[in-house]
């Protein structure tokens, strides 16, 4: 298994080699993003949203939630090219309201607290718990489906969540060898102690940049 995880950690370094070499064709976004509606990841990387003031929304758009309220409807209506169009509020790949990002996960949207390379929020998820035997009814029970907070971190260019865990967060920082290496060095206490702080500073070493918009 470690063998395996090595071989993902040098896997991870030649891919992102080559998409460092293709930065060259990206550019870094200084701004605050504006206030509008992800419909998928890749309008996400190419900084590509539908704008608030193009959202069809009975309300006023001067509402500090007024994006956050029109995905609470099932359907997002917007504007594009004097068309008007809708889709599936849940089908929403995230939004960014009053500078601060959202992203959705199991069709609810979460605020990510820590955005960038490794962005960091907390989401409730549904566990099912498993049941018990009982002969009296020849069978199982007392199954039920409970929901727990759990911790995700998101890799900015594979805009993929996963459950914040040790060896995910290693092969993540592996993608910067120096940090990657002082990482490794500390003792596997010390490396969970130390999670949360090794993600920011990956964030501060590894500034994201948005895809260049499309022509």
């Amino acid at each position: 298994m470690r063998a395996l995880h090595t071989l993902l950690i040098c896997f991870n370094w030649i891919i992102f080699s080559v998409n460092a070499q293709n930065d060259s064709s990206l550019y870094q976004v200084g701004m605050p993003l504006n206030d509008g509606v992800y419909l998928t990841y890749w309008d996400f990387r190419h900084n590509n949203p539908v704008l608030k003031e193009n959202i069809e929304f009975g309300k006023n758009k001067e509402q500090l939630d007024y994006v956050g309220k029109a995905l609470e409807q099932e359907k997002l209506n917007y504007k594009l090219n004097g068309n008007t169009l809708s889709i599936n509020s849940k089908e929403v790949w995230g939004y960014v309201q009053n500078g601060t990002f959202y992203v959705n996960y199991q069709s609810k949207f979460y605020r990510i607290p820590v955005f960038g390379a490794i962005s960091f929020l907390v989401a409730m998820v549904e566990v099912k718990q498993s049941g018990f035997y009982d002969p009296r009814f020849g069978g199982y029970t007392g199954g039920m489906v409970t929901t727990e907070q759990r911790e995700f971190v998101m890799n900015f260019y594979e805009g993929k969540l996963s459950e914040l865990r040790q060896d995910e967060v290693e092969l993540l920082l592996s993608r910067d060898k120096a940090l990657y290496e002082e990482f490794s060095k500390l003792s596997n206490r010390k490396q969970k102690e130390q999670l949360y702080r090794y993600i920011r500073r990956y964030n501060q070493n590894n500034p994201v940049y948005f895809l260049k918009p499309k022509e």
